[in-house]
């Protein structure tokens, strides 16, 4: 790691032993040229696990450009765990992680990855699944950036509804019949709307089921029994996002 962030790194390290033992998180921002840390808050329930808050990181993207996201592991070294490795592949930017383990402090850098594939992804639920499919097909394909939204695990057969609850707000109406780009929502193994995907022409869908690669197939039978909603894109001032 560069003398230039030797400030960065011990600021970073005495916001990791401050939230200890939680995990830290937090930006490195550079302002005309100089780069600093930037202290987050974790917005995550869990204790060994980050959710950088929303709001800090538009407050840091204000100051200047944001060059690493970091944060800390607690009792551990800094390797990567699988849900970093997938949420650093989805970010497409550096990330730190620093490890706290026996009072002393390591470092690992993941240096910024390039766009993941629309095919062939693996699946790690909340990071790289469906819906960041969705919304990379949207940002990649028709210039479009999509909101996103926290989702733990399981969450469709825990009282949540995420799909149709955030329709609106993401910017989709519902039709009766699908044309390219446009959203197919299904209930597969659940009550509850818990899968979408992209419709293709040649009435082939683009998804990303859990526990396979994302991939291309034939709207068939199967999926249309478990078809609940189809939605199209159309913008409004309501609907609290940006378009490009």
């Amino acid at each position: 790691m560069s003398k230039l962030f030797e400030k960065c790194r011990a600021d970073a390290e005495a916001h990791a032993l401050t939230e200890y033992p939680r995990e830290s998180c937090g930006l490195v921002v550079s302002v005309r040229g100089k780069p600093s840390y930037v202290p987050c808050r974790n917005q995550s329930d869990e204790t060994d696990h980050f959710i950088l808050h929303p709001e800090d990181y538009a407050a840091a993207e204000d100051l200047g450009d944001i060059v690493a996201v970091v944060h800390s592991h607690p009792d551990a070294g800094p390797e990567p765990s699988l849900h970093d490795i997938a949420s650093h592949a989805a970010s497409r930017m550096t990330w730190w992680i620093v490890g706290l383990k026996d009072g002393l402090a390591t470092w690992h850098e993941m240096p910024a990855a390039g766009e993941l594939p629309l095919e062939g992804r693996v699946f790690v639920h909340g990071v790289i699944d469906c819906y960041t499919l969705v919304r990379d097909y949207y940002r990649q394909v028709l210039g479009i950036i999509l909101p996103d939204f926290h989702r733990k695990d399981d969450w469709w057969h825990n009282g949540e509804n995420l799909y149709v609850d955030n329709f609106e707000r993401a910017g989709f109406v519902p039709v009766a019949t699908p044309e390219p780009g446009d959203l197919i929502v299904m209930a597969i193994g659940s009550p509850t709307p818990c899968h979408g995907a992209i419709w293709l022409e040649g009435d082939v869908l683009l998804h990303h089921l859990y526990g396979r690669l994302s991939c291309k197939e034939v709207y068939g039978r199967a999926y249309r029994e478990c078809t609940t909603h189809i939605m199209r894109y159309e913008p409004n001032d309501a609907a609290g996002r940006d378009s490009q």
